[in-house]
């Protein structure tokens, strides 16, 4: 039997998490199911993205996905730049409808949102902190940044330590999945017996995104850690992630 009769997910904007989601977890579902671990979901009128829910226990797996500060600005910019042209599929889990239409994304535009977005600063670690309880955890993010509440970097550390299973969205995005299979199934010392051999990654891409990040120098790269210091210091810190060679 497990020792955890829960799992969740802390879905982090921009991280990989549909893919995470539809590829791994979904997959998994039904085992976890027979093996009584439940998967912690979100209230009704909250979005995918929940913060640190209010359900964790000591009895609870954590997954979660970290992205490098920079990508995780330029992929939100990219995101914002092919709603505002109506080539976000809402309806089709938010993927790009038309993958062939890149868009020419200016750095000048990275540079309005940089400026517009100051409430996403440190975002990532944030979503360790904040808890969503209706609408958007960004909503959070904005009013905690309104307030000018400071990032308990204490208190983020030790959650972020919390998490069972902390993963580079590099590495999700070219891990052998069999592996993280296998880590989930020893962690929660259950079988798991699922074929990821089929996972498109693809399906979730915004070619844009990768586009505008090729235009960065490396001054514009710093200009943007600057307002992720913090982000940066975790992703940069190697023995919050899972390591497994690849």
């Amino acid at each position: 039997m497990s020792k955890y009769n829960k799992i969740y997910f802390l879905h982090i904007p921009k991280t990989g998490g549909r893919f995470f989601t539809k590829y791994i977890l979904e997959p998994i579902s039904e085992t976890l199911k027979e093996n009584n671990i439940s998967v912690l979901t979100l209230p009704k009128n909250v979005s995918k993205h929940g913060g640190w829910h209010k359900d964790i226990d000591e009895n609870t797996y954590i997954i979660s996905v970290f992205r490098d500060p920079v990508e995780f600005f330029v992929s939100a910019t990219a995101h914002i730049a092919a709603d505002e042209k109506g080539l976000v599929d809402e309806a089709n889990d938010f993927i790009i409808k038309d993958e062939e239409s890149v868009l020419d994304i200016k750095k000048e535009f990275l540079y309005e949102k940089l400026e517009q977005l100051k409430y996403l600063k440190n975002f990532q670690s944030n979503n360790f902190l904040l808890t969503a309880t209706e609408g958007q955890l960004l909503q959070e993010a904005r009013k905690a940044y309104n307030k000018n509440i400071d990032l308990d970097t204490k208190l983020a550390y030790e959650r972020i330590q919390r998490v069972n299973l902390m993963i580079r969205h590099k590495d999700l995005r070219s891990i052998n999945y069999s592996l993280l299979i296998n880590k989930i199934s020893e962690d929660l010392g259950i079988d798991i017996d699922i074929d990821v051999s089929s996972a498109d990654r693809e399906h979730y891409k915004n070619s844009s995104s990768e586009v505008l990040f090729d235009k960065l120098n490396s001054e514009d790269k710093e200009k943007i850690y600057n307002n992720f210091l913090f982000d940066k210091e975790i992703y940069e810190n190697n023995s919050l992630f899972w390591n497994k060679k690849i």
